[in-house]
């Protein structure tokens, strides 16, 4: 395991090296490693949802090295239906419609070598701020919404403060929605260091 893995975010681009992402043996996560091989620049050029990568700097000695992807975050835009289990205290009016505005995390994965380094939830934290200060500074976006694995509610609550959509049916699901209320962020609350989902991974078609 890495002492400590320098890596900086960016908007993922063809440059990028993708060939080597893995996420080790467990068959349920192949398709997050196919999709950031094979599908996610298509989404991104075709408008259907953008992904943001970690990525480790190439090795400066090597001029054939080229960026590598250690993690990724994928956004899309979407909808939450409420089900009145939440209902907007600061805008009555709009809790007479089905589905309020969301940004959605349709994935999010984590190279298998660098499990156990925060870098999910640092993606996370920066689909927070990304939604926050740009996409709901321009558009309605009341929401950050996902599908979560079962094994990682505990942390979606209690690590980065989203909340289980309170219906049966959505308590039923194998992938749970779970979402976070963007206007009732503090922003200046200090981070929770601790935490990650096993695997940081989950899979979720954009809506």
């Amino acid at each position: 395991m890495q002492v400590g893995v320098d890596y900086f975010i960016e908007k993922l681009h063809s440059e990028h090296q993708t060939s080597r992402f893995s996420m080790g043996p467990d068959a349920d996560l192949r398709p997050l490693k196919s999709f950031i091989q094979r599908n996610a620049l298509d989404f991104q050029t075709s408008n259907v949802a953008v992904t943001y990568a970690a990525i480790v700097p190439p090795d400066p000695n090597d001029p054939q090295a080229r960026k590598r992807v250690i993690a990724y975050v994928t956004l899309t835009c979407s909808e939450i239906d409420l089900d009145g289990a939440y209902p907007l205290e600061d805008c009555e009016a709009a809790n007479r419609y089905q589905s309020i505005s969301a940004l959605k995390v349709a994935r999010l994965a984590t190279h298998s070598s660098y499990a156990g380094h925060q870098i999910g939830k640092t993606l996370m934290e920066f689909a927070i701020a990304l939604a926050v200060h740009q996409v709901a500074q321009f558009v309605g976006c009341r929401f950050l919404v996902t599908d979560s694995k079962a094994n990682s509610v505990a942390f979606y609550q209690n690590k980065l403060g989203f909340t289980l959509l309170d219906t049966e049916e959505n308590r039923n699901r194998e992938h749970p929605v779970m979402f976070l209320d963007l206007n009732k962020l503090d922003l200046n609350a200090p981070a929770d260091a601790e935490g990650e989902p096993e695997g940081n991974a989950q899979e979720a078609e954009p809506a």
